[in-house]
């Protein structure tokens, strides 16, 4: 498993973006390619600040690195998890 990185979420079509860290469920780091990106990634939640936010918000937005690709993703509370698919 790859070290945490940083990963960018918005919740409810909010234009502040919240930052935290998440471990991904891969043996290689992301590509920097917009085109060569995962169609989905799932993972979990190191740092999350506010779970409950996370786990209420009815629209979840994630940017895993500069390559600013959009990925729709579920968050299960109880193990921290997620699974985001590419928007």
């Amino acid at each position: 498993m790859l070290p945490p990185q940083d990963v960018t979420i918005y919740l409810n079509n909010a234009l502040k973006a919240t930052h935290t860290l998440a471990e991904l469920d891969r043996d290689a780091s992301l590509p920097p390619s917009v085109a060569d990106m995962p169609d989905q990634i799932s993972g979990k939640f190191v740092s999350l600040d506010a779970p409950a936010d996370v786990a209420s918000a009815w629209k979840r937005v994630m940017i895993f690195n500069d390559s600013q690709v959009l990925y729709t993703f579920t968050y299960d509370p109880a193990t921290a998890g997620f699974t985001a698919r590419k928007r």
